[in-house]
Formats: C-alpha cells, structure tokens, sequence
C-alpha cells in the first residue's frame, strides 16, 4: 500500500486527537483507582454481561478454576479435579477452610447450589447454554463437587473459568443483587451507579499474603478523554480498555505504563451464506484473496492487532501456523469473481454498527480496499440496539465481532459448526469438515490431540472461509508507572492479588 492511499483512508476513517500534558498529583495510598466507561447493571455475577462487570466478578467472586494471562487453566476453588475415561465425569477437590467474606465457610454444597442454579432457565443466566452438557451435579463430601455430562467434554475444567461462574454461600444468593458476598481477594463495600463501586481487602483470604492492596475503586467515568486525563493527573491508577489508537502515544510517556497484548476477542465482514452474491463460496474466496489483512491491522486497529485464519488469535498454542494466508492478489480476484458469475465484480451494502468506532472503520476500510479486487462497497450505517432485529442473519454483509472465550470450543463450535447458535444468527455456514473437526476437538481430553483437531478446522476454514474474519483485536490498558504487580488480561479483567501501589 502506498503512502498517499494510505493516508487517504486514514482521513476517510477519523483522525486522533492528541491529549495535553498535565502535571501529576500526589499518589494515593495503596488502594488502586481504575477507570471504567460503564456503570454495573448488576451485581449477581451470574447475571453480568459487559466487560466493566466482569472486572468486578473476578475481584469479588472465584471460580473452580482460573485463567491466567497466559490462557493456561490453574487451580481456584479447587485445588485439582480429574475426569473419567470417557469424558463425561469429573470431579473436583475444592481447598477446605475457604472463607467467604462474611467469614462464614465454602464448601462443595455451595458449587452443587451454584450449577443447579445457573441451569434452571428461570435464572435467565446468558452462559447457560455453555454448560448444558451438564446432566447432573452433586457432593458426596464437603469438599468433593462431581459433574455428569451427557456427552463426553475434554474443556470442561477451562470453561470453569469463566466470567459469571463464580461460587457464592447457598443460603445468601437473594442479597446478590445489593450486598454480595464471594470468597474473592477484595470484599465490597459500596456501589453508586454513575460514580463508583468500592471494594476492600479481604483479610481472610485464602491466598497467604494477598491481596497487597488494601482496596480497589473502580470509578466510572464514560468519557475516555475524561479518564486519560485523570490518568496523567494522577487522580486514576489505571485506565481499563484503553483505545487502540492511543497506545503509541501514551507508551512515550515516562509516567505511564502501556500494554497491548493480543486476545481472543474478533472482528468480522459477516457474510451471509443463505444470500447472493456470498452463498457463493468463490466470492467468498475471492474477498478474502483481494484485501490484505495486515494492512486491515494497520488502518483500523493502528497496529493493535493481529491477522487471522478463525477465532483463534495468532498467540495460541492451537493456532496453525502452517496455513499460510494467501497473498493478497486482488487481479486474481476479480478472475475468481468472473469465474463465480461476477464478471463485472460485484456492488453489495456494508452494514456497519452506529456507536461502535473500531468496527465503523473496519466498514470503510474493507469498502476502500475491497474496490480493486472488484467489490464496490456502499457503507450503511445502523444502530447497534438494532442489529439483532434488523441486521443480524439477515443483512448480505455486515461488520460485527465478539469478546473473547475461555475455551477454543467456545471461541469456536457457537460460530462455526452447522448447529452452532451464533452461525444460525451469523453467517449460516456449512462445511462437513469444519463440523467433524470441532466435534472431535470437543470431545478429546488430551491437549495435543485437541491441537490437532483445531488446525484441521483452520485448514478447512481457510479453503473456504465463513466470511472475513479481519483480525484478532489486542486489549490495552494504561497505567501511573507507581502501579506494579499488575498485567493486562486478554479476557479483559484483572488479576490484582499481588499488585501494590507505591
């Protein structure tokens, strides 16, 4: 790409504003200030569904299991588990003497009353249907928690780190929604909507010596030119989702300290199979061999990202490293697009969602470089609240993306299987060995033949892709360079057990 074409999307896609240098106040005492955008609609961590929830449910609440930055599944609440040889029993040995923050004691009756909680619909729990392979839940000791599964699930101890799968005392669930009591290293105090939800140290954590810190206040504030200078005038800690196109500048910073790590979480040019022209699988094939996905990274997410085959980002250990992107030829592509009955390329509509910036300029972006491999992209613009009425499985093409998964089953079999619930509301995809690849990968325990299965399905993918899966989006926070112990999570939340501030 050269300079002045660059520059000429760059200018069609938004500028950045550059933020003044302001003096620093003093430091804070060791309770950590972090800015969030969103205020908490609720409280219950099995009910929450934005990312600023999710903050909170892994502060208050733990888990059977957690997920470390590095996406490696570690002991939580338990301290190990096992699983029969056919993969549809698995037990789990819980820590004794945890406590929650009330001082009252864990135990495995508690995990028993969670599950069956999160399965009955009547909870309306948004994870339910990750877990609905679980026939039965039940504890034959305080400290023995044993599932029964009606097929065999080799990720069944990774999606226990998931956000809302947090353990709370049976007997206190009606008080969730205003004072709730996890068994997590920090203990809330007080929440005001529009202003800030206040945790304190749990002294009785399980954990010797943690948390360091003696709080945490996760202060909303919706304006993000708001928090960054709050940020450099030391009234903020941390500024949590930070946006892509200001990691350059504040990492130069000498105050600050920046990182961008790569997630799981995705963008996409959805396209629907069901609806000419992109039913058509060489259409298909030929957006995907006409626009250059690294110089997608480039233009919409300034570099903060990564190219990729699927949902999974280019940093796991599943991704196939030996399918190789094709070059980008888009004269190859508008003979693709001859060959499918396109002679004179094709002109199709780009929804792109009102209110969401990144996947606004991922629209104009693949609308500038699609146009020479024969693709004329009119960018229409509709309001996110709408998409799911007016957009969703039904538009020919549109851009939408989704958060990051705890597993690769999750990340995956929703959006890409023939029966998955995210495809049927996508693109309505099917291929035969995309389908046997992830169904086998469900179903193995052992991760190398887990690995094996999920690059078959990158291979298949990249054959004949669903649609444009652009990128794997990096997730970015900022910190005051007194804030240590403390790294930027790809499920976009916090591990904040040994961090302290000077």
């Amino acid at each position: 790409m050269t300079l002045t074409r660059r520059a000429a999307i760059g200018a069609a896609i938004g500028s950045v504003v550059a933020l003044p240098a302001i003096r620093p106040a003093r430091a804070a005492s060791n309770v950590l200030r972090v800015g969030i955008g969103t205020s908490l609609s609720r409280l219950d961590p099995l009910l929450t569904t934005i990312g600023d929830e999710y903050i909170y449910d892994n502060l208050v609440f733990n888990g059977l299991t957690r997920m470390a930055e590095d996406l490696t599944t570690q002991p939580d609440l338990a301290e190990k588990w096992e699983y029969g040889t056919d993969l549809k029993s698995w037990t789990f040995h819980l820590r004794q003497g945890v406590k929650y923050h009330d001082g009252s004691i864990m135990v495995a009756a508690d995990v028993v009353a969670m599950f069956k909680r999160l399965m009955d619909p009547a909870t309306t729990a948004p994870s339910r249907s990750n877990y609905d392979m679980i026939t039965g839940v039940e504890a034959p000791d305080d400290h023995t928690v044993v599932f029964t599964l009606s097929y065999p699930y080799g990720g069944f101890a990774d999606i226990m780190t998931d956000r809302q799968v947090k353990i709370v005392p049976r007997g206190k669930v009606d008080q969730l929604a205003t004072k709730p009591i996890g068994t997590g290293p920090f203990k809330f105090v007080s929440y005001t909507p529009g202003d800030r939800l206040i945790l304190a140290k749990h002294t009785e954590y399980f954990e010797p010596g943690m948390p360091k810190l003696e709080g945490v206040e996760l202060r909303i504030i919706p304006e993000m030119s708001s928090k960054l200078a709050a940020l450099q005038s030391g009234e903020l800690d941390v500024v949590w989702d930070l946006p892509l196109e200001q990691v350059k500048t504040l990492a130069a910073r000498n105050d600050l300290r920046v990182e961008s790590v790569p997630s799981g979480s995705w963008d996409a040019a959805i396209m629907n199979n069901l609806i000419p022209p992109f039913n058509n699988p060489l259409v298909r094939a030929a957006f995907q061999l006409g626009v250059d996905k690294a110089d997608v990274v480039e233009l919409t997410l300034f570099g903060q990202g990564a190219p990729t085959i699927s949902m999974i980002p280019p940093t796991h250990p599943f991704y196939a490293k030996t399918v190789k992107i094709a070059a980008t030829d888009p004269a190859a592509a508008k003979k693709m697009l001859a060959q499918a009955g396109y002679p004179n390329g094709v002109s199709v509509p780009i929804i792109v969602p009102v209110g969401r910036p990144v996947r606004e300029r991922l629209g104009v972006t693949l609308q500038q470089l699609a146009k020479p491999a024969g693709f004329d992209l009119q960018v229409q613009r509709v309001s996110y609240s709408s998409f799911d009425a007016e957009v969703s499985g039904k538009a020919p093409l549109y851009i939408d993306g989704y958060f990051a998964r705890p597993t690769i089953d999750t990340s995956t079999f929703p959006f890409l299987h023939t029966t998955g619930s995210w495809n049927s509301r996508l693109w309505h995809y099917k291929n035969a060995k995309v389908d046997e690849a992830l169904a086998a990968g469900r179903l193995a325990g052992d991760p190398a033949e887990q690995s094996k299965h999920y690059i078959a399905m990158q291979e298949a993918l990249n054959a004949d892709p669903a649609g444009y899966i652009a990128y794997s989006v990096n997730f970015a926070c900022a910190y005051r360079k007194s804030v240590t112990g403390v790294k930027t999570h790809p499920m976009r939340w916090f591990d904040l057990r040994t961090t302290v501030v000077a």
